[in-house]
């Protein structure tokens, strides 16, 4: 789906249907390096807090 700015609505297609605009399509930008690291920094800690809590529970 795209966006038409003008409008403020998503549509199908090549132009608006409501103002007949032609649109291009969006271009994503990639995912910054901060939030990268972050959701990997997260995913170790959670891992580990995992292995604590199995190896409390083994005891």
């Amino acid at each position: 789906m795209r966006w038409c700015e003008n409008c403020d609505r998503p549509f199908e297609g090549e132009t608006c249907e409501q103002c007949g605009q032609v649109v291009e399509s969006e271009i994503r930008e990639p995912m910054p390096w901060k939030w990268r690291f972050f959701i990997v920094a997260t995913v170790i800690y959670l891992i580990w807090r995992i292995y604590q809590l199995v190896s409390w529970l083994m005891h």
